[in-house]
């Protein structure tokens, strides 16, 4: 994955050298919507096709060059050394994550399959262990880890670490033992990924429960248009899944069922509940339990009740506040700080130990209080552990602090499957563990590029002498149509012209431009920018001819030496 900083613009069809303004907004060394494509290759091309959602997706996709990243924080990126990144590229290292299912009498015990998989897979084959005819729209049972003549398990948990695939796993081997164990128990898919683009948290956990991906289920990102024209969370910030267009298996389920299967999620925020059910919003459906966390107000746990329902008897931030102490005390010295962060400052408590800890304590407790496998109708439980994510976030995944909540997560799944064996027995239940999505390491470890996404805007707007874009995301823009239409312009020539600009016109705030070398300031950090309603067209033919591309990133069918992995 790493590569100079000039490398990178050589790599692209041709290198930086043109200037472009109001009179030629795309420099005539651009390359072509076809050229981009075919530079990209089959496998990232593919999932970005069925990514894509009309009328909520962005108008023309953002794809950095391996290594580099957009960063989304307003005001945040002011320096090249920043550690923060974000994750929007269909590259391998972002969408690799594993998928691992355990469960005796279940599942075969150290099977490792090799077909090309994704977690849109995980939905049928829950269906499966619950002897439920129910049809994936996009997806096909992992039938190799399934036993024959098994009775339908009392439970079947899904544990997602967001933001926890094979790239993180293999940058710190040690920090997961108890789940190399549940490989060795049960079967572990490694060449897996997420299935769609962006590879982001709230449409791969919707390609988990529906079995399909955003062009059908409609969640096209954690953000997008919303029907009113403006640009939001498509679950609003009520978490409210009314705009996922596909039921979920725990939909179709609970309903089959009369409602009598506990269905829950213990989770962090509304972009994790596309994996689980869509509540009172799907027909026949009832309350079924959400417990999340409201990060924008109260810091404190919250649902939508009018949706879902949360247990009375959970105990919030003071319980949380317990955990928080415990973590203080850990290094000898009750000064309210771990390692890098502020305890006093609840914006950073999401991305520790303490959280995990938490929310573990809360899925123990509703395994006791809610009975939860006590009777004949099978029940599904749903984990998200946001804490990796929200570290890479901060720290990023290079991160000695991130390769600690990565221990601790490894911990939480040892408890919530020591409960459920004590509880339901280890031959009564299954559980799978997987990821939505790897992380993008620090640029400058991998000789990458960071892009400040408002100087993307700004560069722009002043290309083409007009405000034709509206906003700039990770992996998206979002265009003005009329102003386009006012000056003549197209989605595929501002296309051209975002992949065409140059470092020294993106880089963040706060750089030193006239420090730059004359190459590392011309090189191109964008490896395509694609018009959206090209990839819709698109037949799995015409997708399969454009081949392996211009980056070894773009093999999204190699899995990584599990051999290796998984011995230790």
């Amino acid at each position: 994955m790493a590569r100079a900083a000039g490398a990178l613009a050589a790599l692209l069809i041709v290198a930086a050298g043109c200037t472009g303004g109001p009179e030629d907004p795309v420099p005539d060394d651009a390359s072509t919507i076809p050229e981009m494509l075919r530079a990209l290759g089959a496998d990232p091309v593919r999932q970005l096709a069925r990514g894509y959602v009309p009328e909520r997706s962005g108008d023309v996709v953002l794809v950095p060059a391996p290594g580099s990243t957009v960063a989304q924080w307003p005001g945040g990126l002011r320096s090249t050394t920043d550690p923060r990144t974000t994750h929007g590229a269909p590259w391998d290292y972002i969408a690799r994550v594993p998928i691992i299912l355990r469960g005796p009498g279940h599942v075969p015990a150290g099977a490792v399959p090799d077909r090309p998989v994704d977690v849109a897979d995980i939905a049928p084959t829950i269906a499966d262990l619950l002897a439920f005819d129910w049809e994936a729209p996009d997806a096909r049972s992992l039938e190799e880890a399934l036993l024959p003549d098994r009775d339908p398990p009392r439970v079947i948990t899904l544990v997602v670490h967001d933001g926890g695939g094979w790239n993180v796993l293999e940058r710190w081997p040690e920090a997961w033992p108890f789940q190399r164990g549940l490989a060795a128990e049960g079967t572990t898919f490694g060449n897996a990924t997420v299935g769609s683009a962006p590879p982001i948290t709230a449409p791969i956990h919707a390609n988990m429960g529906t079995g399909t991906y955003p062009r059908t289920h409609g969640i096209a990102e954690n953000t997008g248009r919303l029907p009113d024209g403006s640009l939001g969370e498509l679950f609003f910030h009520e978490a409210d899944p009314r705009l996922m267009e596909a039921e979920t298996v725990a939909d179709a389920w609970d309903v089959a069922q009369g409602n009598e299967a506990w269905v829950g999620l213990v989770g962090y925020e509304a972009w994790h509940l596309g994996m689980m059910s869509r509540g009172t919003r799907h027909p026949g459906g009832d309350r079924d339990v959400a417990v999340l966390w409201d990060h924008r107000e109260t810091d404190d746990l919250f649902t939508n009740e009018e949706v879902y329902r949360m247990p009375e008897y959970l105990r919030g931030r003071e319980a949380l506040e317990e955990r928080v102490h415990e973590l203080d005390l850990a290094d000898g010295a009750a000064d309210r700080r771990w390692m890098q962060a502020d305890l006093d400052d609840i914006f950073f408590i999401p991305a520790t130990p303490a959280f995990v800890e938490y929310q573990t304590d809360l899925v123990l407790e509703m395994i006791e209080r809610e009975g939860i496998g006590t009777d004949d109708v099978t029940d599904l439980l749903f984990v998200e552990l946001k804490p990796s994510d929200n570290a890479g976030h901060l720290w990023n995944m290079e991160s000695p602090m991130f390769e600690e909540v990565l221990r601790a997560q490894d911990r939480a799944v040892e408890r919530i499957v020591g409960a459920l064996d004590e509880r339901v027995g280890p031959d009564r239940h299954v559980v799978i563990v997987s990821a939505d999505h790897g992380q993008s390491p620090r640029p400058d470890v991998v000789e990458g590029l960071r892009i400040d996404r408002f100087r993307v805007q700004e560069a722009l707007n002043d290309a083409f002498g007009a405000e034709v874009v509206e906003a700039v995301h990770p992996d998206d823009l979002y265009l003005r149509w009329d102003v386009l239409g006012e000056i003549g312009a197209t989605a595929e020539d501002v296309a051209r012209a975002a992949a065409s600009l140059r470092f020294d016109q993106v880089a963040p705030q706060g750089t030193d431009l006239e420090a730059l070398s004359e190459e590392l300031a011309a090189a191109r950090p964008f490896a395509a920018a694609i018009p959206v309603r090209r990839l819709v067209g698109l037949s799995e033919e015409e997708v399969a001819a454009l081949g392996a591309g211009a980056f070894p990133e773009a093999d999204l069918t190699s899995p990584p030496d599990l051999a290796r992995l998984l011995r230790r």
